[in-house]
């Protein structure tokens, strides 16, 4: 009688690490945009890798940053703050200011929160350009993907603004489970089903 009460926890715990969840690249949630920002990653360092506070057993993998300067979150979004920029919460194209990341599983991304994306810029996140004609109602700073962006584990992506000065403020995504954990879910729901009748 009991294993179906541990595969009704397993089905609990599935469930919050898959849920969807808005990941911040601001510094005001306390979560990973304030880890990004103690982390203070300058142009040649290493890599370096922090949890996700917002997603349960997820990580993020700095990877590197192409402009001369470090990685900056500010209280509206995430950018680079160069040695000669003006603007330290965005990346700006002049300076052809990117980030390079990687998640330690597997994500789908679903929607990413802007901030001062302005009439006739462009952002290239993992190679899906996007101009501000793109944006929900072309002005509320939010773009939806069509179809969930898939990017796998330890793959990394660039975010970069192309054309003009843009901050990225949050990006919503899902944890894929892997197979062992689907067929955990599975044999939890049949036990289940069997248990009732």
């Amino acid at each position: 009688m009991k294993k179906p009460l541990i595969l009704l926890s397993s089905i609990a715990t599935y469930t919050s690490i898959c849920s969807g969840a808005t990941l911040r690249l601001d510094n005001t949630s306390g979560g990973l945009g304030e880890a990004l920002d103690l982390l203070i990653f300058t142009f040649g360092d290493p890599a370096a890798t922090i949890a996700v506070p917002e997603i349960n057993g997820l990580f993020i993998t700095v990877h590197g940053i192409t402009a001369d300067g470090h990685l900056n979150t500010t209280a509206t979004s995430l950018g680079i703050n160069g040695t000669s920029d003006t603007d330290t919460s965005r990346f700006e194209s002049i300076f052809n200011q990117s980030v390079t990341f990687s998640f330690s599983q597997d994500v789908s991304i679903t929607q990413l929160d802007f901030t001062s994306f302005e009439n006739g810029e462009t952002f290239d996140f993992a190679d899906t350009s996007i101009a501000n004609t793109d944006l929900t109602n072309g002005t509320t700073d939010t773009y939806d993907f069509s179809t969930p962006l898939l990017i796998t584990a330890n793959t990394q992506f660039t975010l970069q603004a192309t054309t003009g000065d843009i901050g990225i403020e949050a990006m919503t995504l899902t944890v894929i489970p892997e197979p062992s954990s689907t067929a955990l879910i599975a044999l939890g729901g049949l036990a289940l089903i069997l248990r009732r009748r």
